[in-house]
This record gives structure tokens, sequence and C-alpha cells, in this order.
């Protein structure tokens, strides 16, 4: 875990994280948020809730998509990337695993009936931003919170 101030009243905090697709990685996710948040008290409650359930919906859907390879697929790891600055808190999942077929902008809310489903479109409507994008052999995640303006502030 880094920390690089670009001003000394703002810095952006940086936490990174390289995981096997196990689902026992989702505690060690757990924990690296916990530290995001220990080096910036000045993030809002909703703004550490709303990230974190999207960020841990999203790493249990990358690992729940890795875990149904083939079993002679080659493994890979996934690495993960929290930043905090003034302005935003961003995560970021890279992986080397087969390519994600999927378009969220077709991303709906299931039949209230539905046992599975919910967790993107949940995401979705959590955060400001959630987009997948395939770069050559990378699939990568970035999930984008605005941070709330502290009380009393103009932004």
């Amino acid at each position: 875990m880094t920390t690089n101030p670009h001003h000394v009243n703002h810095p952006t905090t940086v936490c990174q994280l390289t995981l096997p697709p196990h689902p026992e990685s989702i505690d060690a996710i757990h924990d690296l948020v916990a530290a995001l948040w220990a080096q910036n008290s000045q993030l809002s409650d909703p703004d550490k809730g709303r990230f974190e359930l999207g960020v841990i919906e999203v790493a249990s859907n990358i690992i729940e998509d890795m875990r149904r390879a083939p079993p002679d697929a080659p493994q890979v790891n996934i690495v993960v990337t929290l930043t905090a600055d003034p302005q935003e808190i961003t995560a970021r999942f890279c992986d080397e695993g087969r390519a994600t077929d999927i378009d969220l902008s077709a991303v709906d809310m299931p039949d209230e009936m539905a046992e599975r489903g919910r967790g993107l479109a949940l995401t979705q409507a959590m955060l400001d931003d959630l987009t997948y994008e395939r770069s050559g052999s990378t699939n990568i995640w970035t999930l984008t919170c605005v941070r709330a303006a502290p009380k009393g502030s103009a932004r």
C-alpha cells in the first residue's frame, strides 16, 4: 500500500493487492478497503458504504466467473487497486482470465422472485460509474464513487 500526496492537504491514497480467484480472497479485499478507510478518515459513511458494497459485489462476480473456467485453464490472479482522492474513490480490478461477455448498459434488476442477478444492477445504482473493458488479454473493471461534499463546504 502506498500513499502519494499530490498536495499536502489533499493526498491521494492508493492501496493495491494481488489475489488468487478464491472465495477467501473476499476477506482480503475487505481488509484492503479497511486499510483505505484507515488512511482516509474524512470519508463519509454513505460514500464508504456504497463503495464497499460495490467493490465486494464486483469482486464476488469476478471470482465466481473465474472459478467457472475450464479445469485446464491457466491460473490467473486478480489485481485490485483502490484509490481515494479529494474528488472520488475508485476501484480497479484487472485480470487476464477469459473475456467477460457482458453489456453493462443492458443490466436490469431481475424479477423479485429471482434468486440471483441483482448484484451488478445494485452496484450500478449505488455508484457513479461502473465500466468493464477488455484491453488486449486483460479484463478491467472500474468502479467510481464521487465523494459527497463535506458538510459546510462548497465544491
